[in-house]
């Protein structure tokens, strides 16, 4: 066997067990944010929320902080079920359809990829027509539109129809880890020590989600504000090293590369979450800005697979150094 044929088929080997793990890998998930969700509402929340019949202003205070934090769990748990469960979105409309040349799904892509590209490009892995923006995804062995990369803490690739509640989720998720760090270091620190502890959950519970909050609100931070950096640049991460292979050929030849997808960082926050006036493809389905903050399914603009273009973009730069990502 070759050297790359070992590579292959240790690549193979690796996606195999990432695609079998996810499931494990979201009861984790669940589990971590469920301890640290049951240890603040009986240790932290009481202990910085204190309740007090002689003053209207501690009442006031104190359903102030429960609705927040009501509200904060039901936006972390609602926004991870909709993208683990949420379909990325695959090239065909029914994505159990055979690649079969005279399947009518299959046709029906073809005509509606030629009114946009003279000639619509294939996929080299499923051999299926793909759209700009689709990307083959090693693990899930078939072409996701608008493809970003596969999280196996969702056993799913974040992609077009879900990468909105990917990222919220990051975004619920972060701003919860740094909550309960504020509110809950008097609990911690009273849980290194051996008295005053008036509360019946086990004071190493209460150390540990007070550690994974800290550890995760950092980790996730990182990773939360690059998808912003990258939504407001119309990038996913596979794009994103695309246009650095574009950026360097351009400079090469004394051009300038600039991205096809990029409208400017308001309108692509606007084209992402699908909010604001209907800049896009005469859509008449955009919601208000305010659902960002509601715990409620938003369908993103379009159909993944035909995207408004830049004006001023460099054309004539081949961006796709690689179709697979890992």
């Amino acid at each position: 066997m070759s050297d790359i044929e070992t590579v292959a088929a240790a690549d193979k080997a690796a996606n195999t067990v990432i695609l079998a793990v996810g499931p494990v890998f979201i009861v984790i998930a669940v589990g971590l944010i469920g301890l640290a969700t049951t240890v603040y509402f009986t240790v932290i929340f009481p202990a910085f929320y204190v309740w007090d019949d002689d003053y209207i202003w501690t009442k006031i205070y104190y359903y102030i902080g429960l609705i927040f934090s009501i509200y904060m769990v039901v936006c972390i748990f609602f926004h991870y079920y909709m993208a683990v469960r949420t379909k990325p979105g695959g090239v065909l409309n029914a994505e159990t359809v055979q690649s079969d040349s005279n399947d009518p799904t299959l046709q029906d892509l073809f005509l509606e990829l030629e009114e946009y590209q003279e000639f619509p490009k294939t996929c080299k892995k499923c051999h299926l027509p793909k759209p700009e923006r689709a990307h083959h995804c090693s693990v899930c062995r078939r072409c996701v539109l608008r493809f970003d990369h596969h999280c196996p803490w969702i056993a799913n690739c974040v992609g077009y129809f879900n990468h909105r509640y990917f990222l919220l989720f990051m975004t619920y998720l972060v701003i919860g880890c740094f909550y309960f760090a504020v509110v809950g270091w008097q609990p911690f620190l009273l849980s290194l020590g051996e008295t005053g502890w008036d509360w019946w959950m086990p004071r190493p519970y209460v150390a540990l989600s007070f550690l994974l909050a800290i550890a995760i609100g950092l980790a996730l931070g990182g990773m939360c504000s690059w998808h912003y950096y990258l939504i407001m640049t119309a990038q996913t991460t596979v794009e994103f090293y695309n246009n650095q292979y574009a950026r360097r050929t351009a400079k090469a030849k004394g051009e300038v590369y600039v991205n096809p997808y990029d409208l400017g960082p308001v309108l692509n926050l606007c084209q992402f979450f699908n909010v604001g006036r209907n800049y896009f493809y005469n859509s008449v389905d955009q919601s208000p800005i305010y659902t960002i903050f509601l715990p409620i399914p938003i369908s993103p603009p379009g159909n993944g697979k035909v995207w408004e273009k830049n004006p001023m973009s460099y054309a004539n730069v081949q961006t796709e150094i690689s179709e697979d990502t890992d």
